[in-house]
């Protein structure tokens, strides 16, 4: 499952989001709640993408 990337535009506490795929458009137009704050001023970071594989593929 991706891991989101937020950040807290009160409190500038970052924290991450796990959901489905399905779920980013959701996550969008309802932003999660600081974990810190409780507010949902917040905004998703662009973060760095990560992918394994069964097998070298080069």
């Amino acid at each position: 499952m991706p891991t989101y990337e937020f950040e807290c535009r009160d409190c500038q506490k970052r924290f991450d989001v796990i959901a489905l795929i399905t779920e980013h458009a959701r996550l969008k137009e309802q932003p999660p709640a600081c974990p810190q704050c409780g507010k949902t001023d917040t905004r998703q970071l662009a973060s760095l993408f990560n992918c394994k594989t069964a097998s070298a593929s080069f």
